[in-house]
């Protein structure tokens, strides 16, 4: 056994050439080969004058290997040696030749290790001594032990590899997510900027401002089109330098580009051309993406906004359109209101002019105002209600929690998801604002409302204020015990947050009760109902001496319900 000595082998191959060798030799073997079916199949064989040769497992029975004969030897996991051929029946004048025999040594099975040697030899090997058959047994464990060893080795590399790279995956996710938040932030505060405009030219000078410096924009230019829909008329844009200019006096037909006039009939469509021309004062200045939305008054198109790449190179990202999508319908919402105002404003100077000569007229004159000044504020309302931002929290409102439950309800009945709820109400928050006055309730509030992002940011998932002091979160398709680690969260950041509370019967500080439910939508169940059961998981919770979470139990209801909780 001294020139068997695992310590010198240089690789797999080299081990498996002086472990075949060595039996080869002790067996006086004409065939052998070692058969690994487990944990991939391969298949060697040793020849004196070549060394350790590969050949394809899957042609193991055109090479003449007995396959049931080895099977069985695997399947009882021990030596198996029978005759593969009778000299008896030679003649008896003729000396018969050596009986031949094959002879299967199974590798010992553990941590999905599967394998045989193989050999066919005109030694009788059930004469044996013990001590020959011990040292092939060795040979056989020797050979075992390596082969798993390498398995292994080759499992934890494989499992390293596919960590990086799940860990890399999650880092690339994070990052896109923090920066798909950090431009909601930023549109936000270009709402907030551009609200503050007095004239249609300053709204339209800025959003192109922002939307270069807050949104990462390279150049973005606003065109504006004629009542009749066949003009397009310049506002403000950027040069090839990445200068703001003043293109007021551009005016041009609209183009007849098929995917131009595409952009302009559907709302919401975000227009994107991949290494396209692109232009300034109708001159190629360079090429990249660029990209077109439209901006609309109710169903009918006023102008659209134009943004390319040209200055950085950037490619752009999936959730730049969205961005993109949202910035336009804001730049509506406030152009219109801005046309509305000054037409407004007009109407008035107007009137003004014509008082001392229509004096007569006086009463229809108010009257026709007044009904502006109603129709004014019925459309402010209507924008108010068609807004999906709760005004003091700056989160998702009630009607956005309402149409987004009822879609997400349908959808996850139709792919046999389940949804969870949880409602979240601050606990004692009248004594607070009797305690700190309403000033301090509508802070606390708004602290509420961003600890509960915090802890819940993922996009498929919904934070809402539900009304007063209550809160929602939707999860949608969670796993297992993931509603009870957003409570336990949720819980904890509070506490944290150590918001001061000597009014409160639960405790000094400001605390929350948790009601959740999961619920996997069934053919004519409502989504309401999954509203009710964790308005009763909080009712439980409050119950419960508040400051803490319950989880809804389905004992009083129907056996048909209860199984899809």
């Amino acid at each position: 056994m001294l020139e068997w000595d695992p310590e010198h082998f240089t690789s797999f191959e080299h081990l498996c050439e002086v472990t075949l060798a060595t039996i080869r030799e002790k067996t006086e073997a004409d065939q052998i080969y070692l058969w690994l079916n487990r944990p991939q199949p391969e298949l060697f064989a040793f020849y004196p004058e070549r060394g350790l040769v590969s050949l394809d497992p899957h042609q193991a029975s055109m090479l003449g290997l007995p396959l049931p004969f080895i099977e069985q030897a695997l399947a009882k996991g021990q030596l198996l040696i029978e005759l593969k051929s009778d000299p008896t029946g030679w003649c008896e004048a003729v000396e018969a030749p050596p009986a031949q025999l094959r002879a299967c040594f199974p590798l010992k099975r553990q941590q999905g290790l599967e394998g045989c040697v193989y050999l066919e030899t005109h030694r009788r090997l059930d004469r044996l001594t013990p001590r020959q058959k011990q040292s092939i047994q060795l040979l056989m464990h020797y050979l075992a032990a390596e082969l798993e060893s390498r398995m292994l080795s080759n499992l934890v590399s494989r499992e390293r590899d596919e960590r990086l790279t799940t860990e890399a995956s999650l880092v690339q996710s994070e990052a896109l997510q923090q920066s798909f938040l950090d431009l909601l932030q930023s549109l936000h505060q270009v709402g907030v900027q551009l609200s503050s405009c007095r004239t249609e030219s300053n709204l339209l000078h800025d959003a192109v401002l922002l939307a270069r410096s807050l949104l990462q924009f390279d150049r973005v230019a606003v065109f504006l089109i004629d009542p009749d829909f066949t003009i397009m008329q310049g506002s403000w844009g950027t040069n090839e330098a990445g200068e703001i200019t003043d293109e007021r006096h551009f005016v041009s037909p609209i183009p007849e580009h098929p995917v131009v006039q595409e952009a302009l009939r559907r709302k919401d469509y975000v227009l994107v051309l991949e290494d396209a021309p692109l232009y300034y004062e109708q001159q190629e200045v360079g090429r990249g993406w660029n990209a077109m939305v439209s901006l609309w008054d109710g169903d009918t198109p006023i102008g659209w906004i134009a943004a390319d790449n040209l200055l950085q190179r950037k490619p752009i990202k999936t959730y730049h359109g969205e961005i993109f999508k949202q910035f336009a319908a804001m730049l509506s919402q406030m152009l219109i209101r801005q046309r509305n105002h000054a037409a407004l404003e007009q109407f008035n100077r107007d009137l003004e002019v014509r008082v001392a000569a229509r004096t007569r007229q006086l009463a229809e004159t108010n009257e026709a105002l007044e009904s502006v000044n109603r129709a004014l504020a019925q459309a402010n309302e209507q924008l108010a209600l068609l807004s999906m931002e709760d005004p003091l929290t700056g989160i998702a409102n009630r009607r956005q929690w309402d149409l987004t439950l009822a879609r997400e309800w349908e959808m996850a009945r139709r792919q046999h998801r389940r949804l969870a709820v949880l409602m979240i109400d601050v606990d004692e928050f009248k004594a607070y604002n009797d305690h700190f006055g309403h000033g301090k309730g509508d802070l606390c509030l708004r602290q509420v409302a961003q600890l509960l992002q915090e802890c819940e940011r993922r996009r498929t998932n919904l934070v809402a204020r539900y009304g007063g002091e209550e809160f929602v979160i939707l999860l949608c398709n969670p796993q297992p015990g993931e509603a009870e680690f957003l409570c336990q969260r949720i819980h904890q950041q509070l506490a944290k947050l150590a918001i001061h509370h000597p009014a409160s019967r639960v405790k000094s500080q400001l605390t929350v009760s948790i009601g959740f439910s999961y619920w996997a939508p069934d053919q004519g169940v409502q989504w309401e109902q999954l509203i009710e059961r964790a308005d009763q998981a909080l009712y439980r919770a409050k119950s419960a001496g508040r400051a803490c979470s319950r989880i809804f139990e389905p004992q009083s209801l129907p056996t048909e319900q209860i199984s899809t909780v």
